[in-house]
């Protein structure tokens, strides 16, 4: 006879199917609520490592290529990578012809969708008042001799609320376009940093 509240176990351990399911159940949880937490406390890499590659010290970071008809992005994302692993990396950025390794970043696309609208008068029109604008890149480090890749996101995108307008009312389009030139630096950063701290991670 089988004890009360177990099924036969069919390894002969006398653990039953309940009480395997209720574990299981447990450690699922377990790791839902750790993954929620890392989550909700903004976790990401902390920029540690030697990088894909132990012994890099010398790195260039060239104008990226530019897919879009946005001018100068090219030019404002480069640069604010140059600027991230010159505040915070231990690698030297040096001209082209100088460096162990070159990153090479291509800007695909940019795109904005309005997020939040506002009615301006009885007839229903409603205006932006926020934009959604993303931003996606390919961008790779590779040996600057072999041309090997030692990195690589092919489709790293990233994404910022703007406002477009203050008031719907009385529109001024140079409030937008300056919030949206804002919104676009502040990408140009956090993008820089992630992909800084995730080199360095090799991940």
């Amino acid at each position: 006879m089988y004890r009360l509240g177990l099924l036969p176990s069919s390894s002969g351990t006398g653990v039953g199917m309940p009480a395997m399911v209720a574990r299981n159940l447990k450690v699922m949880l377990i790791i839902s609520a750790l993954s929620l937490c890392l989550a909700s406390c903004g976790y990401h890499f902390s920029g540690e490592g030697p990088g894909p590659k132990p012994g890099l010290v010398n790195i260039a970071i060239p104008v990226f290529d530019n897919k879009t008809a946005e001018p100068d992005l090219g030019a404002i994302f480069a640069a604010a990578l140059r600027q991230e692993f010159m505040q915070r990396g231990k690698m030297k950025v040096v001209p082209v012809e100088d460096a162990q390794a070159v990153f090479v970043g291509t800007v695909r696309t940019i795109s904005a969708y309005a997020v939040a609208r506002q009615a301006v008068n009885v007839v229903s029109e409603r205006l932006a008042v926020e934009n959604r604008m993303f931003v996606t890149l390919d961008i790779r480090c590779e040996e600057a001799k072999t041309h090997k890749i030692l990195w690589r996101d092919p489709a790293f995108t990233y994404s910022k609320v703007y406002q477009v307008n203050n008031n719907p009312n009385q529109p001024n389009p140079i409030i937008g376009f300056e919030n949206r030139e804002a919104a676009l630096h502040y990408m140009a950063r956090e993008m820089s940093e992630r992909i800084h701290d995730r080199f360095l991670s090799n991940f």
